[in-house]
């Protein structure tokens, strides 16, 4: 008996279905190959398009508008992320890598600790409705840290590694943890803000964006490392690259100020072996570009303070730099939207 759904014999109609059905199922398969990804900060904003294999296709970095206050933020993330879609209109799907603190179950922000413009600080705000309102597509967010974590884990330093940890030396610190192969979260499905750890709760030349003294973030981020060494300067605000220029090129308090990062760092790092006890820990952000002036020595001093904690289970991290280029928050956010 002859096949009746050979093209032969096969009705125009059918074959319109078959047709339909092919095309449908194209359009699915590009939907569910591409995201969107936002990576917010407190000196930038970069917004992506992102394959399901980890690549960024396509690309937007600008700084962000912090300094002109929460609605001008918000449009600037929607003008972005609309730029895009009209290049990907196949895309369902967003994510967000914001720094925190967060909650990155209800996808809030609860008042960012450097998101702060002439209307004063954010407070709480519901970014992810907000974003999924404007672009009409589901939005998932989740901390940048802990987004910067996820894909180092999926297609980076931390890949077929079970325990590590990232800190994004930046704007602020940010702490993702992976532990037993799960990320870390605190009570209440919140994100834990190991940044906050305080060092020296009585130095007031350490003041925290969170309002206190000596967290780690206060020594360990671009933006604070900067601000502190123009004091020690008696210069207006030098940033970190300048600094870094003069400490290459022989400046001793320069050089001073890096060995007294990397003695900061060697301590916060130290609570973090203990806590978390990672394999290995990754540096990313704009700082990381320093770490010729700083992770050698803060390696060094590391192996003393963890010196009793290396037998049996041996507690010391492998220190290294993210080879992402800075696109760890985007990447991460496209795993939050493909996991959606």
């Amino acid at each position: 008996m002859r096949n009746m759904l050979t093209p032969r014999v096969m009705s125009q109609k059918a074959r319109r279905k078959i047709s339909q059905r092919q095309k449908n199922n194209a359009s699915k398969s590009t939907r569910s190959q591409q995201v969107l990804a936002y990576d917010l900060g407190g000196t930038k904003v970069a917004v992506g398009v992102v394959n399901s294999r980890g690549r960024v296709l396509k690309e937007l970095r600008e700084p962000v508008v912090i300094h002109e206050g929460k609605a001008a933020v918000i449009r600037q993330l929607v003008r972005m992320g609309r730029t895009l879609l009209e290049s990907y209109p196949l895309i369902q799907r967003v994510g967000i890598a914001s720094a925190g603190p967060l909650d990155p179950k209800k996808g809030v922000l609860l008042d960012p600790t450097n998101f702060a413009g002439p209307d004063g600080p954010w407070g709480v705000t519901p970014l992810a409705s907000l974003l999924k309102k404007q672009l009409a597509l589901p939005v998932v967010m989740d901390n940048d840290a802990a987004a910067a974590m996820i894909a180092e884990h999926w297609v980076g330093k931390a890949k077929r590694v079970q325990n590590a940890m990232i800190l994004t030396l930046g704007t602020g610190l940010g702490t993702g943890i992976l532990a037993n192969g799960e990320l870390v979260r605190a009570g209440q499905h919140l994100h834990p803000e190991a940044g906050h750890l305080i060092l020296q709760a009585h130095d007031r030349t350490a003041k925290c964006g969170c309002g206190n003294y000596g967290c780690a973030e206060a020594y360990l981020s671009g933006r604070n490392f900067g601000r502190r060494v123009s004091i020690q300067f008696g210069r207006p605000e030098m940033d970190a690259k300048e600094i870094a220029d003069l400490a290459r090129n022989g400046n001793k308090k320069a050089l001073r100020a890096f060995d007294e990062y990397a003695e900061m760092l060697a301590i916060a790092l130290h609570n973090y072996a203990v806590i978390y006890c990672p394999e290995v820990i990754i540096f990313a952000g704009s700082f990381a570009g320093a770490s010729d002036l700083f992770l050698n020595k803060a390696e060094l001093r590391l192996k003393e303070l963890l010196k009793r904690r290396r037998k049996g289970v041996d507690l010391m991290p492998k220190l290294v730099v993210s080879s992402l280029h800075n696109q760890s928050g985007i990447i991460g956010g496209a795993w939050l939207a493909f996991q959606e």
